[in-house]
């Protein structure tokens, strides 16, 4: 297999797939609040390529991180009683700029969760997933040599007297 070949830079390959404000809960003195939980998202992704986008109202210069992203997916078997999902990629999402992730295609459909860095006292958590094509440059090649090398090829033989 070869390489990928995307249109990443058209937008109109993008969708919105899923957008989310939290506030940490602040104590009654306001002097301390709860970490904001894991964010996960309700519904299943089907396409290995997504871009994020993380910010933060009180973030600071200094901050390059906005959390990690977990493609999780179901293993088929149960433990406990409960059926088994199993965080198997886990990538760093960069604060206020979008971060392209592609996962490996191990199944159809997976699920994401967020993990949001416990000093963030709010998040806006964005997720865009790629519809556009997809081909790969063997196929590029292979499609090259089928339509356009292979009859001109064969033009040739058939102009060759007999």
């Amino acid at each position: 297999m070869g390489n990928q070949v995307l249109e990443l830079g058209n937008s109109a390959n993008w969708d919105l797939f899923y957008s989310t404000t939290i506030q940490a809960v602040t104590s009654s003195n306001g002097e301390s609040y709860t970490p904001i939980p894991t964010i996960t998202v309700p519904t299943l992704l089907d396409s290995h390529i997504i871009a994020t986008s993380v910010s933060c109202s009180n973030s600071k210069p200094t901050w390059y991180s906005g959390g990690f992203l977990n493609q999780r997916i179901n293993l088929g078997l149960t433990v406990g009683g409960l059926p088994d999902s199993d965080a198997v990629q886990k990538r760093k999402v960069y604060l206020n700029r979008l971060t392209l992730i592609i996962f490996p295609k191990l199944v159809d459909t997976y699920a994401v969760t967020f993990e949001v860095p416990e000093w963030f006292q709010d998040v806006t958590f964005t997720l865009f997933e790629y519809t556009g094509t997809e081909t790969d440059s063997t196929e590029n090649l292979v499609n090259q040599i089928i339509n356009v090398d292979l009859p001109r090829i064969e033009s040739k033989i058939d102009a060759l007297p007999h």
